[in-house]
């Protein structure tokens, strides 16, 4: 079995990170709200695992566009 990835970045770096990220997402749209932060802040806590969350976000995309989809789709 092999071992998990150490991340050995500083805080500083990890935090520059994130921030990249979220400018990222705000750039392509992503307006944060009070649960999606919470997820996020779960995450850098290590109480869920990064692939975790993006599992939670990818469902919920998929459950938002087929809301999108099933409004266009209705006479």
């Amino acid at each position: 079995m092999s071992k998990p990835f150490k991340d050995d970045r500083t805080p500083a770096e990890k935090s520059g990170a994130t921030a990249r990220i979220v400018g990222s997402l705000k750039h392509e749209g992503y307006v944060p709200n009070a649960e999606d932060e919470a997820i996020h802040q779960q995450a850098l806590r290590g109480e869920i695992t990064s692939e975790e969350a993006t599992a939670i976000f990818r469902e919920r995309g998929l459950k938002r566009e087929q809301k999108a989809l099933t409004r266009i789709l209705k006479p």
